[in-house]
């Protein structure tokens, strides 16, 4: 089709920019009357340095204000949708709003027309890339899509549009998480430069969190998953479960809702972390998510850096793929080098901006263990921004230890720092980067072993979790009129437990000790277990004879601020903080304490939210169900040597329910 000069083009009111090879441009190459009424665009878009099509991410605003579909399939919530490289809108004429991307690593497109009435205009895209991760064998990817997780789906969905909307979003590989879709054609889906697999979400219970299993070989047969999850600490046979197949596993939405602890958080993690038996990969989402990260790797675990989006996308409001996503340095582009990245913590992870952060320490790299030889090391750190930069930090076992000016900066920069480390411990460094739009990076560690005599020090300094909630849920989805606190308690070996009381007002309710065994009600694993209703029941594990961890679930019938209080065998006394149960509140609501001390490090998390009136609660208990989303609360103090950081929401705690323990 005839190209129109530069002089036609702006008689008809169109903006059509320069090609410059640093910029994202487009252009006008056909104007054309319709044979109907219908006025319509269309648009190809391709890679400005290699003329190459590209998918691409688009919102078209058309003179009324309304968002236009352009791929047949339904639109999201905010008016986007996707296209493999060209798609057609029908339009009101007047002005229509274009804004175009693909990923992160490319420059995006926003432009308006003129358009007049039954004209049909061809436009095409010209994207400059301005960055390559991948160039530098660091691929994009997101373990958490889900391509329709409901049986019905707002937008028509299936492994394709997931497909297209991954490449679109500039990532790499997709780990497929289950979907109420068809497998049959996920081999055909790949690319030179795109991979679909599929691993299923594991969701092993109450109290234990949701697991991704990226690189599995085979599925867990479902008698040998049942066996798995029969058990306290269930999270841990997975691991294995999911290692010998060839799999890595993530803990993912890891403090979703952060005000409770009982259902999709990772609660396990607390646990997992005190016995040096975690998983591989932690999914960061936000700020809170890293302080419980930066706990897990300060009492001795080395877990790499993660993020996901949990894509639903049959649903109108969701994230897309890779809007959160991870970065695998790999040997080579297939999964299993990808997979083999995630297992070494070779990663990096954003929340999908146009920014990268490259931490090395004497040629060493995230998920390196280096053995210490002296008392400090020089970090350097090369920072790719496409917007003015914020902050960029480092952290030295969960304490801000560097704070780069580079406020209002962009493009490439280098960076340097001498940084202190311990010689009597385990130690460990990551990068973070933010820029002024919020969007932010973050590595994985690079460990630090000091030695001694030729070998490594083990971790043996105490640590302990105790997480405890009271609220009004059976095991799976239903609430009922009955309150029961669940308690879970974990000391780190050397040290175990000789006795763990309930308190109530400070006044020992019970006292639980290892010699006493374990109370199973009718067979039904107390906390962790999956189905049925509660009752009382407590469980030793691996056993009385060598209590590790303790988790039992007790009726809660009076209101008095209850806490939780472990004996060691060395003596030493370990209480949590405490909560206040108000038997006269009309509501539905859970109450969640969760803490963690360890070598350096302390954590304490509160929460609190209501669900429908406990009078609503009948037969067939069709009322509510357990995420609690009312009236919620919540506050997440950490202290790291002697630095103390506190998020939480709303600002101020509007009722007392909660007391800390020096």
């Amino acid at each position: 089709m005839l190209r129109l000069s530069l002089l036609l083009v702006t008689q008809l009111g169109i903006l059509a920019s320069s090609a410059h090879s640093d910029e994202s441009t487009h252009e006008l190459i056909g104007d054309e009357p319709t044979a109907g009424k219908e006025t319509r665009i269309r648009l190809d878009a391709v890679d400005a340095a290699t003329d190459r099509p590209v998918p691409v991410r688009v919102r078209v605003t058309d003179a009324e204000g309304k968002h236009v579909d352009g791929s047949g399939r339904g639109l999201y919530g905010d008016g986007r949708f996707f296209a493999d490289g060209s798609f057609t809108v029908e339009v009101t004429p007047g002005t229509v709003q274009f804004e175009i991307s693909h990923g992160p690593n490319y420059l995006p497109l926003d432009f308006s027309i003129e358009i007049k009435p039954q004209r049909a205009l061809h436009l095409q895209a010209r994207l400059h890339r301005w960055f390559s991760p991948a160039k530098r064998g660091w691929y994009a990817g997101d373990n958490h899509v889900h391509a329709q997780h409901d049986r019905n789906a707002s937008v028509r969905t299936d492994l394709r549009y997931a497909a297209l909307q991954a490449r679109a979003g500039g990532l790499n590989f997709v780990t497929e998480a289950g979907s109420n879709v068809s497998y049959d054609e996920i081999d055909q889906l790949d690319t030179p430069e795109f991979l679909l697999r599929y691993a299923p979400e594991l969701r092993p219970g109450p109290y234990v969190g949701h697991l991704n299993t990226p690189g599995i070989g085979s599925p867990i047969p479902p008698q040998v998953y049942q066996a798995l999850i029969s058990r306290p600490l269930p999270a841990q046979a997975i691991f294995e479960a999911v290692r010998r197949r060839g799999g890595i596993v993530t803990h993912t939405h890891p403090m979703t809702p952060v005000f409770q602890l009982h259902w999709m958080g990772a609660a396990e993690a607390y646990a997992d972390a005190v016995l040096g038996k975690c998983a591989d990969l932690f999914d960061v989402d936000s700020r809170h998510t890293e302080q419980l990260w930066f706990a897990l790797l300060n009492l001795g675990n080395r877990i790499g850096v993660s993020s996901y989006t949990d894509s639903a996308l049959g649903r109108t409001n969701t994230l897309s793929p890779g809007d959160r996503r991870l970065y695998c340095r790999a040997e080579r582009f297939d999964y299993a080098a990808i997979v083999e990245a995630m297992r070494q913590g070779r990663t990096m992870a954003t929340n999908g901006g146009p920014l990268f952060v490259f931490l090395s320490v004497d040629g060493n790299q995230p998920g390196d263990v280096v053995s210490l030889k002296k008392d400090s090391v020089q970090a350097h750190l090369e920072v790719h921004s496409l917007n003015a930069l914020r902050e960029v930090e480092l952290y030295r076992n969960g304490k801000r230890v560097a704070a780069f000016k580079v406020q209002g900066q962009k493009g490439a920069l280098e960076l340097s720092r001498e940084i202190a480390l311990p010689r009597d411990r385990p130690s460990w460094l990551v990068a973070r980067a933010q820029d002024q739009a919020g969007k932010w990076c973050l590595t994985s560690p690079i460990y630090f072993q000091p030695r001694q005599a030729g070998k490594e020090l083990p971790v043996t300094e105490p640590a302990s979790a105790i997480l405890l909630e009271i609220n009004n849920t059976i095991r799976f989805v239903q609430l009922r009129p009955q309150f029961f606190a669940h308690l879970l308690v974990t000391l780190r070996p050397g040290d175990p437990p000789v006795q763990i009381e309930w308190l109530r007002n400070g006044e020992t309710l019970r006292a639980f000790r290892p010699s006493d065994g374990d109370h199973i009600d009718r067979g039904r694993l107390p906390v962790t277990g999956i189905e049925g209703e509660y009752s009382e029941g407590w469980v030793w594990y691996p056993s009385g004879e060598t209590p590790l961890h303790f988790q039992a679930d007790l009726p809660v019938e009076r209101s008095g601020w209850y806490s939780v209080r472990v004996t060691t065998r060395r003596g030493t006394t370990v209480v949590s903080d405490q909560m206040y149960y108000d038997r006269t509140n009309p509501a539905s609501h859970a109450l969640s304490i969760a803490n963690l001390r360890g070598p350096s490090t302390r954590l304490a998390l509160w929460g609190y939210g209501e669900e429908v009136l406990i009078a609503a609660l009948k037969p067939p208990y069709d009322q509510g169900e357990w995420w609690y989303p009312k009236n919620t609360y919540w506050r997440l103090k950490t202290q790291f040597d002697d630095q103390v950081k506190t998020l939480g929401w709303p600002t101020e705690q509007p009722v007392e329910r909660f007391r800390a323990v020096e």
